[in-house]
């Protein structure tokens, strides 16, 4: 989900509810400051909501599959630095017992940001936080007085229509009641086959964004971290070639996705840079992912190009 991605969404909502307000050929922040200048803050704020709309994109879904509201942002933060953003969001501080956190909008050349791509990157976390499931969720910003002002959620009606001077440092809160993901179990993972690394790569494939560990994935089996090992041994492979393996599969099952940048399938398959995941694809595949997209997409050309001829009758002359 590059800044095209967020954009694109962007653009299409301001032409919808905006129409008066131009779109083509025009940055985010142009687009945003308009919004902002017109019809005040908070739809600066809802527009950053409209990520919503691309629940069923991989990367939102991979952002999404974070057990907590922290693990959220702090996958939110991988992505912009994926991304080469030149502005991140770093966090403050943490309050797990008050289901709170404080994060803080920065740019990383030390250079001022406007207030609407604060309210904007706000709007984004609200939408990924909201579509992974926490509830009951508060955004507030604080006064001059030191006072919190809440600009979503709770008492969000109530706040004044002028903002805060301060809205780079944001508080986010929630409720702290989520129904966590059911564990895998013994029965559950066996399936088609009762090999222990396929069931493994089965349970990784659920969240490959999760660090995941050989005593946390023993655990999720219920198995013993020694059987685990063994087990894995004896069918020829490891805890960690097991979690390439998966992380290279769901790869070359995202490279189909023209939508897609390839750092986008970097992001989402878990590997820790561009170069990284370059580098693992190719052990594996002996093409980089690049070569192999290209050729995927040669390949459907020609599956296209064939098609009107088998159609027209008769097989195709060769």
């Amino acid at each position: 989900m590059t800044s095209a991605a967020l954009s694109a969404v962007l653009k299409a909502v301001v032409a919808r509810d905006y129409p008066g307000i131009p779109t083509e050929g025009r940055d985010k922040v142009a687009i945003l400051q308009d919004v902002m200048d017109a019809h005040g803050w908070r739809p600066v704020l809802e527009l950053g909501r409209a990520l919503r709309a691309l629940s069923s994109h991989p990367v939102l879904r991979a952002l999404c599959a974070a057990r907590t509201p922290l693990q959220t942002v702090e996958r939110w933060s991988t992505l912009e630095r994926f991304m080469h953003s030149r502005h991140r969001t770093r966090l403050v501080e943490h309050d797990l017992a008050r289901a709170r956190m404080t994060l803080r909008h920065v740019a990383i050349d030390g250079g001022r940001i406007r207030v609407v791509n604060d309210l904007f990157v706000w709007g984004v976390l609200i939408a990924i936080l909201e579509t992974a499931g926490f509830t009951g969720l508060k955004l507030s910003l604080a006064s001059a007085s030191g006072a919190a002002v809440v600009i979503h959620g709770g008492a969000s009606r109530l706040a004044p229509r002028k903002l805060p001077a301060v809205t780079d440092v944001a508080t986010f809160s929630w409720k702290p009641a989520r129904r966590a993901p059911a564990p895998v179990s013994e029965a559950s993972t066996k399936g088609a086959t009762g090999q222990v690394r396929d069931r493994l790569q089965r349970l990784m494939d659920g969240d490959l964004l999760h660090p995941w560990t050989l005593v946390e994935s023993a655990q999720r089996l219920a198995l013993s971290r020694r059987t685990l090992q063994r087990a894995l041994q004896e069918e020829g492979t490891t805890f960690s070639e097991t979690l390439q393996r998966s992380r290279v599969d769901a790869a070359q099952g995202l490279l189909g996705d023209s939508s897609l940048t390839l750092t986008d399938v970097a992001f989402c398959t878990g590997f820790s840079d561009q170069a990284h995941f370059t580098r693992t694809f190719r052990r594996y595949n002996d093409v980089p992912p690049s070569a192999l997209r290209e050729l995927m997409r040669s390949a459907g050309a020609l599956r296209l190009s064939d098609g009107p001829a088998r159609r027209g009758g008769g097989p195709a002359t060769r």
